[in-house]
């Protein structure tokens, strides 16, 4: 099986990205390495002795169910599956870190008590998934370099939270050929994200999945941000009934060589601009294009843009975009830089006039981030502190006075 082929595309892209910047190798190096005993398999150790392992004698039905997902997933390494005593409904997966160890996938005693065997099936088949992606381990890297992710570059965050969701999507896939019924999929969507069993409503697949098209409807005309590890249940159910719809999945379905699916993936990435915005208003994108533009124009003030200002602006930028660099790079190649910061300007100060005094600061801090202050810069920021924003000149001196107090580190050599 070609499992590149049954990747999201963009998510097997940001893979390959986020282990190339997070100089991946080198950290699997140093996790293997540094490690005191290569012989001894701590979350096994730990597992064993606190959870209860599912074995054919012990747990002849759910052994089997485990085994079977794993046969026809076509994932020959070894995996122990653990029941966990937990009231969360959750099951996630341990890749291995030495060869000669097994990969673990650890089911919460919640989700086994609620789920029944073909909705387990899904689960199990999305946990393979992310074992057959490398995601799990991928994962382990990100959390080497950054083990609090909140602390980690906003410019970092975004993607990483982006690849996430998309990493859930792509082992949802997994999962469905796992047990190929869309009502299953959506009934164990139900119950992870209510808790529910669905016994206890009136559940009919499809009038949730009419349900789940209304409500892709109102996030595509709201795109506001939706901060969660895994995508919204309208996107993933969505993008499973694309996936069980699609050319990809029939010639899977009948064994046949399987090459990308250029319509679906036009599809999925229609889909998947929902999960990719940053903002919380259209007001968002009017501060990206200023800080944007406003950071290009202060950086050539001094006639050079330096790369630290350039990754100053590009981490500002992280707060609105996933992609900052190639929204900094587009209005750098090709856009009218001034009439870009004119427009954005406007449109800011009409919705919130008070936001002429960070504006003013951020091309302040922007001056000043190549620990120098040089004339052309600060005439600049007095031209558009007194012809845009409408401060007087004393104003503008008076706030950049107190930026450079409490922010100024001079060159050491100059």
């Amino acid at each position: 099986m070609n499992y590149d082929t049954l990747r999201i595309e963009l998510e097997q892209q940001l893979s390959t990205d986020l282990y190339n910047l997070f100089n991946g190798e080198m950290i699997e190096k140093i996790i293997r390495e540094g490690r005191v005993e290569q012989e001894h398999d701590e979350i096994k150790t730990l597992l064993e002795g606190h959870s209860f392992k599912i074995t054919d004698k012990l747990a002849p039905s759910i052994h089997k169910i485990c085994r079977d997902v794993q046969k026809n997933l076509h994932f020959n390494e070894e995996i122990d599956y653990y029941i966990s005593n937990s009231p969360h409904i959750n099951c996630f997966a341990h890749p291995r870190l030495e060869d000669n160890q097994s990969h673990k996938i650890i089911i919460n005693s919640a989700l086994l008590e609620r789920f029944d065997d073909d909705e387990l099936r899904f689960v199990i088949g999305h946990e393979v998934g992310h074992l057959v992606s490398k995601n799990a381990f991928l994962q382990k890297i990100l959390l080497f370099v950054f083990p609090d992710l909140n602390r980690a570059p906003m410019i970092f965050q975004n993607k990483i939270a982006l690849w996430d969701k998309l990493a859930e999507l792509t082992a949802d896939r997994y999962g469905f050929l796992a047990i190929p019924s869309l009502d299953k999929c959506i009934s164990a969507f139900i119950k992870l994200s209510s808790g529910m069993n669905t016994s206890r409503i009136s559940f009919d697949a499809m009038t949730y999945l009419k349900e789940m098209e209304t409500l892709l409807t109102y996030f595509k005309e709201h795109p506001y941000a939706v901060m969660t590890s895994h995508p919204i249940n309208p996107v993933r159910i969505k993008c499973l009934q694309l996936f069980a719809d699609s050319k990809l999945y029939a010639k899977l379905s009948r064994d046949k060589k399987v090459e990308s699916d250029e319509a679906l993936n036009k599809q999925i990435q229609e889909l998947v601009q929902i999960l990719m915005v940053r903002g919380s208003s259209d007001l968002d994108l009017h501060r990206a294009y200023f800080i944007a533009s406003s950071g290009i124009l202060m950086s050539g003030a001094d006639k050079k843009l330096e790369s630290r200002e350039v990754e100053r602006i590009l981490n500002i930028l992280a707060q609105f975009m996933i992609f900052p660099k190639e929204f900094f790079d587009h209005i750098l190649a090709n856009g009218d830089v001034n009439q870009i910061f004119q427009q954005s300007v406007t449109a800011i100060l009409q919705r919130n006039p008070g936001e002429r005094y960070p504006m003013l600061e951020y091309l302040i801090g922007m001056a000043l981030s190549d620990n120098e202050i040089f004339a052309t810069e600060l005439d600049l920021i007095f031209q558009i502190g007194e012809s845009v924003f409408g401060m007087t000149r004393k104003e503008v001196a008076q706030i950049m006075g107190a930026v450079i107090q409490n922010t100024f580190v001079p060159r050491i050599i100059a």
